[in-house]
């Protein structure tokens, strides 16, 4: 099956969970990718500076199971620097934003927490 977790909050638990949990479909065969939207892209500045530690957000980027992060909330939370430090790519195609149509069209079912 292919999954999609949607991260939308400012709390490193709320993303730890979600990763826990992608990593996990991914390794039990599961088609899985990962964005980051709303306010999660704000985290992207503490995990890029060491001040949050999320080590599966690492095994995330290993397996390539992070699709992107929202390029307009990247912006407006000045974390388009950490984004592009990190390697996470950005994508705005909604008017800057994400465009979750694409992935639901894919066959995609959509995880928010």
């Amino acid at each position: 099956m292919k999954y999609m977790f949607l991260a939308t909050d400012e709390n490193k638990m709320q993303l730890y969970h979600l990763l826990l949990n992608a990593i996990n479909f991914h390794e039990n065969g599961h088609e899985v990718t990962t964005v980051l939207e709303c306010a999660s892209p704000k985290l992207l500045i503490g995990i890029a500076d060491g001040s949050i530690k999320l080590p599966v957000f690492d095994k995330a980027m290993e397996f390539g199971i992070i699709d992107h992060a929202c390029k307009a909330c990247t912006a407006t939370f000045k974390a388009t620097e950490a984004a592009e430090k990190l390697g996470v790519p950005l994508k705005g195609e909604l008017k800057g934003h994400s465009n979750l149509l694409k992935f639901a069209e894919a066959g995609f079912s959509i995880i928010t927490f």
